[in-house]
């Protein structure tokens, strides 16, 4: 019963035939026409409202750029498109996220994923969640390395990724 509601939501994102990051974008621009949400952009700092309900810790040491985001039970998060392969790491929750195929899946922390190149996440917090991803990168400042890792638009990725998701995603 917990699950039903995000894999009902969740799960109406990828109809019919097209790229996943389409159908992504459509769910996160009818999101936004909700009043109070919180949006952010790739390389910009965090405003005082995302900040506050979205507490980021980041850190950039030895080539690495670690970000820890605590996410409130409740809510569905749309993230930015992961520009390179890494480890993810549900640290403390609950939740269910939209697969590359198009599926449901529900996880409890602790809990490691492997974020491909490409992967754009949609979750449902079902409990108080705190998630950390670890970078490669050699930018100084968080909003470089930010841009440096993450996009808003699948279109910037490298060429060959695009097709690749996309001879994956358009049979959903």
């Amino acid at each position: 019963m917990d699950n039903l509601l995000p894999i009902k939501i969740l799960s109406n994102i990828p109809q019919g035939k097209g790229v996943l990051w389409e159908h992504i974008e459509v769910f996160k621009n009818q999101l936004l026409e909700i009043e109070g949400v919180i949006k952010h952009q790739a390389g910009t700092e965090q405003s005082v409202e995302m900040a506050d309900v979205y507490p980021l810790k980041q850190t950039l040491r030895g080539g690495l750029y670690t970000r820890e985001l605590f996410m409130p039970k409740g809510h569905i998060i749309v993230s930015m498109i992961h520009k390179q392969d890494h480890p993810s790491f549900l640290l403390k929750g609950k939740v269910s996220y939209l697969t590359d195929e198009g599926t449901v899946e529900t996880i409890t922390a602790p809990h490691l994923i492997h974020t491909n190149t490409g992967t754009q996440r949609v979750l449902f917090i079902h409990e108080d969640t705190e998630w950390c991803c670890v970078y490669k990168t050699d930018k100084k400042t968080f909003t470089e390395a930010e841009a440096d890792v993450y996009t808003n638009d699948y279109r910037e990725l490298p060429q060959e990724i695009i097709n690749k998701k996309t001879e994956c995603q358009e049979y959903l």
